[in-house]
């Protein structure tokens, strides 16, 4: 479930604290609101981790945040990443939010991979070093990658020694 906002204070915190922020800028008496708060709780429910925070801030109770952050319409859905504000929903606009929530999920997991596949690159890097120490041969591994452009002209040769 998202997390009421009880101060400016309490946003900041948050917002300082957590790589991506989504914040539903709401009033009680908005219909519109009332009609995606379950749509925006069902997707806090399914997103919402340490990395992904799901917050609203009731603009009645909350005006200076309101204010701060250029909020006029209600409901309005603004995406923070490190702090800094990077995207916004105004509106009930159901297939916009969940585009702009999936956009950040598929950021999250592309990151969560590229961590795992360089921690498993380590690990076989290690292992191989370590059988070869361990057959005496004290082998070193050398990685070597890059990119080359030429054009259809151009002749190279590549030696690895």
């Amino acid at each position: 479930m998202p997390t009421e906002i009880l101060s400016p204070l309490h946003f900041h915190t948050l917002l300082t604290s957590t790589p991506y922020l989504i914040a539903d800028f709401y009033a009680t008496w908005c219909p519109p609101c009332k009609q995606i708060a379950p749509v925006y709780a069902q997707l806090s429910s399914t997103h919402g981790s340490k990395s992904f925070a799901f917050v609203k801030v009731n603009v009645d109770e909350q005006r200076e945040l309101a204010a701060t952050h250029g909020v006029s319409a209600m409901p309005t859905f603004v995406l923070f990443k490190g702090g800094k504000r990077v995207g916004e929903v105004r509106g009930a606009d159901v297939r916009e939010l969940k585009r702009v929530v999936e956009g950040v999920v598929g950021e999250l997991s592309r990151g969560e991979e590229g961590k795992k596949g360089k921690v498993e690159e380590q690990k076989k890097k290690k292992t191989v070093v370590n059988d070869d120490e361990k057959r005496g041969e004290g082998g070193e591994e050398k990685t070597v990658s890059g990119s080359y452009g030429m054009s259809s002209n151009s002749s190279w040769k590549m030696s690895l020694h």
